[in-house]
């Protein structure tokens, strides 16, 4: 799920899953209906998509608030995976074990090149020793075609594989050194054996690597390198006694500029790659972020923001299977006199007033879990938190509540009333929906106050603990509507 704080970025409207709290906004991001109140777009929302860009953008954007932060969290309303996630994490995991992947890949390959060509040159060694072809001693040319060139590569290879391995290097230097070396082992074998221009060849398969990684910058870099240090060696470098100078041969001089021809148009077409590849992942992360709002939204109250009926479902199926060893308190919360509320003020307030209410919960309860049961009625679960803890934390919502001013009538004051009971192992959904709801009627019977259900086994319905003063002797408490 990506999360952010900020004060004034963003806009509700319509679908958007938007609270607001006393100093910010709680937004969830939604491509589909966000309306930025900066430069950007929906337009330019949706066309950024790609893993990285989305990150970025968010971090661009909660970067030009005040005291704005960015949250990117896997925690769920019962800590299970599958729940209020968008995946845009995941996905951007799946793709960076890709990238690890074609990482190794890309060592393996420069690997497997020093590798062949160490056992090609032994092999030439074989069929040239005794032959007319060998200009030179055998020793030289052992230390000269085989030793130096492969113990350079080898070397190359060494400081690729303690780079990918490094824990604390980010993928994109890995990605860089490896390109880069694979490179200069090209270098290092066309110089010695640039009597066969066809080497050059090796270039080109050094730039292709390089386009699974997606980076324009590393990809033109390579491509870069590569023209230069073949330029290089053709040039200024004579390792190979018997290499002809292009200047004293046209032949040689056509062969250097078509390989050089060849490296340049390999270079544009895959840059062109890489932007049907990125086009392709943005098309794709789009999708799954599309289907992953649209099964979240699923669970949430569009009003609130709030867990839906739903996910309560889901998240007492869970409780059920999972039986947790932790403390844990269910609790049902309602606000006073709601039917009162809208037939005075009319709906729009009452509206403004569920909002509210949804919003202290969650500022309150933190980790907890918010469910709009319906009407004016919300289930809470308490998660690491005992009954007496429970209590003090609906004391202080309560409290909370008495402060809020609601546009337009500041005369109005929103009280609440809970009525919670303790989980015990074993204890079904429906026990507990029972409980909590026979707690909560007995706190409506005064209003304003928090009931506790006890004496789970002394009687059906059980007893009830007073959590609270009455608001009609309690002189700091707000009087509702009648």
């Amino acid at each position: 799920m990506i999360v952010f704080y900020p004060q004034t970025v963003l806009r509700p409207q319509k679908s958007v899953i938007c609270r607001l709290q006393t100093t910010t906004f709680r937004v969830t991001i939604a491509l589909r209906c966000l309306r930025v109140s900066h430069s950007k777009q929906p337009s330019e929302i949706e066309s950024s998509c790609h893993v990285v860009t989305v990150f970025k953008w968010i971090e661009r954007q909660a970067a030009s608030c005040n005291r704005a932060t960015i949250l990117l969290s896997k925690e769920s309303y019962m800590e299970h995976p599958t729940s209020r996630t968008l995946h845009v994490e995941t996905i951007r995991s799946a793709l960076t074990r890709i990238v690890e992947e074609w990482l190794r890949l890309h060592l393996r390959l420069a690997a497997a090149l020093v590798a062949i060509s160490f056992l090609v040159e032994i092999l030439l060694a074989f069929l040239i020793v005794n032959s007319e072809i060998l200009t030179t001693t055998i020793e030289r040319y052992i230390v000269k075609f085989i030793l130096i060139p492969s113990g350079i590569s080898g070397i190359f290879v060494l400081v690729a594989l303690f780079t990918i391995q490094a824990k604390r290097t980010s993928h994109e230097t890995k990605a860089y050194t490896i390109s880069l070396l694979f490179v200069l082992i090209c270098f290092i074998y066309y110089s010695a054996h640039s009597a066969f221009i066809a080497i050059y060849a090796l270039y080109v398969f050094a730039i292709f690597l390089t386009t699974t990684y997606a980076n324009y910058r590393l990809t033109s870099l390579t491509s870069l390198l590569s023209i230069i240090s073949l330029i290089v060696s053709e040039l200024f470098l004579f390792w190979d006694v018997d290499k002809v100078s292009v200047f004293a041969d046209s032949n040689r001089m056509v062969e250097f500029l078509v390989a050089l021809s060849v490296i340049i148009g390999c270079s544009i077409v895959a840059s062109v790659t890489i932007h049907y590849e990125r086009r392709k992942n943005e098309a794709s992360l789009r999708r799954e972020v599309e289907r992953e709002l649209m099964k979240e939204s699923m669970l949430f109250d569009e009003l609130t923001g709030a867990y839906n009926r739903k996910a309560l479902h889901d998240a007492l199926q869970l409780l059920e299977e999972t039986a947790p060893a932790e403390p844990l308190v269910f609790c049902i919360a309602d606000i006073d006199h709601f039917k009162s509320v809208n037939d005075l003020y009319g709906h729009q307030i009452g509206d403004t007033c569920l909002t509210e209410f949804s919003c202290v919960l969650s500022e309150y309860l933190g980790e907890s879990a918010v469910f709009r049961y319906g009407g004016d009625e919300f289930c809470l679960i308490m998660r690491n938190t005992t009954a007496t803890e429970a209590v003090k934390r609906c004391e202080q919502i309560q409290s909370r509540l008495r402060r809020v001013v609601l546009d337009g009538v500041p005369e109005l004051k929103v009280t609440a009333s809970f009525g919670m009971t303790e989980y015990d192992k074993g204890d079904s959904a429906a026990r507990l929906f029972r409980e909590a709801d026979a707690a909560l009627y007995e706190a409506k019977t005064v209003r304003n106050a928090i009931r506790v259900f006890i004496g789970k086994s002394e009687a059906p319905l059980g007893s009830f603990r007073v959590a609270t003063a009455n608001p009609c002797t309690d002189p700091n408490a707000s009087v509702s509507i009648d």
